[in-house]
Parts: structure tokens; sequence; C-alpha cells
């Protein structure tokens, strides 16, 4: 997906007259450095590094120190969800002069109008959201701003991506681009860090207005060629108004794009009526991302998501009759509490799922991630959790990581959310639905799909979790790709 954090963060530098240059790492991960070295002239005084947690911490740690080996005089500056919320960790480490908490755009440009000396720069300790080290060693952290920062879609520097053709849906040949609707979320999720970013904020969601989200989309469509809109926002349908006039708006001005929803709730979809669901059918809609999280209700409740397991399936149903609307849904198992019963209860929803709604996908699934911030850390603190000692040890808390076992899981546990991890790859036949065949490793992947479902299904049906020999082909799969 295009890096839109960096499009955002740059927008008020770009707009200034000043020379950015974005580079995905994610594009040619051998070659960034190459890459970089190729960026880096003369003038060049600071450089911004988007970091979520995960590996994404240990990519920033690699590109950071190695600027800062090289050109010394470079100034590194964090931002991102993980840096918002651990900034006094990460100003241990020498190669990263500054933070940035919360939204980015203004800051970064107020910053790099304080290192560029210039005339009309704030003071470091006026900047919203910075925190740094002053004179004396000492780190600052200054209040973070109160407001949503919304971006004019005519400021966004799309024009500093210079090739859009690596950024696909998925495996398909649709030219996605990722844009918000609406800032913000009212919910509570414990394991989500939103509540704390948005606390402060007198009220917690605001929609852009229906008539520039269309002018955007008609840009995308026009200027570059956008086949697939995703809505990021961190939850869509708070009013569901709000998606209508869109929707309502789209239709009537004859654009032809697929639209994707990061964020919808079950509770959400509950209130949406048939019409409705039709409309957004209609419309286009091809991908709807929900979050059911657990087949317990204990845990729900424990995760403050105002939903229930009956509740998702009654959800499911409705949505099965609208079977152009991909849906996906997200679940996180290996909670702090969390039984093998109740990691037993999310298979058997997930199967459920699957049997009443042939067309959803369930996305592999989350170990729980206790970042600071949230309420999920402070469950984990009381459960044995030990936060890394290292910003190396963050690089460990990845989806995909066989090697993050939470303190509070058994062995035995343990095992059995790694095989219910690889076996969800197959059991639903969401490689095919993902893949157009464009890359080597979806072809390999459907191959091993038609071969491998048969065991999937025994396995994640009974719960067969030993001798999971398909691990070890799995971790050797993901090296080479």
């Amino acid at each position: 997906m295009l890096p839109a954090g960096l499009l955002y963060a740059s927008s008020k530098i770009v707009k200034s007259g000043m020379p950015v240059h974005i580079l995905d790492a994610r594009i040619k991960p051998s070659a960034w450095k190459k890459d970089l070295d190729n960026m880096v002239n003369p003038d060049t005084f600071v450089v911004g590094i988007s970091v979520m947690s995960g590996m994404p911490v240990l990519e920033g740690l690699k590109i950071s120190r190695y600027v800062k080996t090289r050109y010394p005089r470079i100034r590194i500056v964090w931002g991102g969800p993980h840096p918002t919320f651990s900034p006094e960790e990460i100003l241990k480490e020498p190669s990263v002069d500054f933070i940035i908490r919360g939204y980015g755009a203004e800051p970064f440009y107020q910053l790099v109008l304080a290192l560029s000396d210039s005339d009309i720069a704030p003071a470091l300790d006026k900047i919203k959201g910075l925190s740094f080290r002053d004179d004396h060693g000492a780190v600052r952290h200054n209040e973070v701003s109160r407001e949503f920062e919304f971006i004019d879609y005519r400021e966004i520097p799309y024009h500093l991506i210079k090739d859009y053709s690596p950024y696909r849906y998925v495996d398909s040949s649709e030219i996605a681009f990722p844009i918000y609707s609406v800032m913000g979320c009212p919910y509570r999720c414990a394991f989500c860090s939103s509540p704390a970013q948005y606390a402060k904020m007198e009220k917690k969601w605001r929609p852009y207005k229906t008539e520039d989200i269309l002018a955007h989309i008609r840009m995308l469509k026009e200027k570059f060629g956008a086949t697939f809109i995703y809505f990021i926002d961190d939850d869509s349908f708070v009013d569901l108004k709000h998606v209508e006039a869109i929707i309502d708006a789209i239709n009537g001005s004859g654009l032809k794009v697929k639209l994707g929803f990061r964020g919808a709730r079950v509770n959400e979809v509950a209130r949406m009526s048939g019409d409705f669901l039709r409309k957004l059918a209609e419309a286009g809609t091809d991908a709807l991302h929900i979050g059911v999280e657990s087949g317990s209700n204990r845990l729900l409740q424990l995760m403050k998501k105002d939903i229930t397991a009956e509740l998702s399936l009654e959800v499911n149903k409705k949505l099965s009759r609208f079977p152009g609307i991909r849906v996906f849904y997200n679940f996180i198992v290996g909670l702090p509490t969390e039984t093998m019963e109740e990691t037993r209860m999310t298979r058997d929803l997930i199967l459920q799922l699957i049997r009443d709604n042939p067309s959803c996908c369930v996305l592999p699934l989350n170990k729980p991630r206790p970042l600071p911030g949230t309420e999920l850390y402070d469950l984990a603190l009381e459960h044995g959790y030990v936060p890394p000692a290292s910003l190396e040890g963050w690089g460990k808390y990845d989806v995909e990581s066989s090697g993050y076992n939470p303190e509070w899981l058994t062995k035995e546990h343990n095992r059995f959310i790694r095989m219910m991890f690889l076996c969800m790859y197959f059991i639903d036949d969401k490689i095919f639905v993902f893949s157009k065949g464009r890359s080597f490793k979806f072809l390999f992947l459907k191959v091993a799909a038609v071969l491998y479902k048969p065991l999937a299904m025994l396995r994640f049906r009974n719960g067969f979790y030993r001798f999971l020999a398909e691990d070890y082909l799995y971790r050797i799969i993901q090296r080479l790709s």
C-alpha cells in the first residue's frame, strides 16, 4: 500500500517549497542504502522515518544508524505509532535525534524550519508533540496537539512517488490509493492505542466533507489511474450517513472505482439495513475489514469490544447475502488470562463463520502486542509481561514470528495458536481470493493450498498441533521471500 503517512507528514514542507524525497524501503529492501545515498546531497539536513511496532522498529534502527554513521551532520526524526508512545526509550538510541508524537505534518514542518535556522521557526520547546534531548542531554516532551490534522487532498504531494506500479491491492492488478474520510475513533478497545491518542480530544470522530472526498477520488482516478480506493480510517461507520453520502456521491458522479474499508465494527454492521449493504455493493465495495477478535464473550468484554460472539454470527449471515462485498475478519488470540478452551471457542467461531459465509476471509491470527499507551499493556504487566529491554527486542513482535511467545501462555497453548495461524492461510481459500497470480510466491502458495488444505482442515478442526513440520517449511519460504 502507498506510504500515505510519509506523504501526509511531508505535505506542509513540500507546500513551503523545500525539496523533499520519499524512499519506501519496502519496495527494494536489499537496495535501500544505494537508493538513500542517491537521494542525499550536501544540502540534506534531516531524514524522517515512519515507524510502527514490530519489525519496522528494527528496520528504522538500521536506517538511522546507517545515516548517522555515513552522514553524521544529518538529523534523524522518528514518527508514527511506536514512537508516539515510547519516546523515552527511543531517545536512548544515539542515532535518533527527535521524535514527533501524534500527527506529524505541522510539527515536522516546524521542526524543519527550526533545523534550517528559518526566521519564522518556533523554539523547539514550542513545537507540539516534539520529544528531544536538550543542551544538557535531558529528554524533553512537549504537549501533543489536541486537534485532528486535516490535510487538504490538493496538498498531498503524490508527485513524490515516482513509480506507482508496486502499489497494487495485495497481489491484484488494482491501482490502489489509501485515503482518509474521517479522523479519529470514539471506541475504547483495550488493545488499541487510539483511545490514548484521542483521549484529550473533545470530539473523537470527525469526518471530511463529502464533496472533498469525492473530489479527492476523482483526482486520483483522473491523474493517477486509481482503480481501488482504500479508506484507512480508524472507523468509517460510526455514523452510517457519512458513508452513505460518500456512496451516493460516487454513484451519482459516474466514477468507476472499487472501494475498501479498513475500519468497521460488528455492532455497526448490525445497524446496516439491507438497502445500505446493497448500496455498498453497488458502489463497488470490494473489501470490508471487521474486528471480530474472539469467540469468547468474556474476552470480548475484557477487550471492551461491546459485541458478542453471537452478534458476530448474526452479522456474518447478513453479509453472506451480499457476496460481492468481500469480508475480512480479524482475530486476536493468546490474551492475558485466555484459556485453551477460550482459544478453541475462537477456532469454533472461525469455522462457523466460514460455513455460514463461504466468501468471507479470516485474516492471519494476531497475538496480542502489549504496546505502551494501551490498556492491554497494563493488563499484560499484571500477568508477567516484561517489555523489551531494547529497541531490537521490539522486532520479535511480529504477527508471523514463531519466536514471539507471551509469558502467560504455556508451551502447549503457544503451539496450538501456531497451528491455527498456519492452517488459517488455507482453510478458507483466501490465497485464491487475494492472488491474481502475479508473483512466484503466490503461485507457489496456490499449489501448496490445494495440496495442504485437507491436512490444514484436519488439524484445525481437531486441534492437532503436535509434529508441526510445516512450520519449518513456512519459515524457509519466509526467508526466501
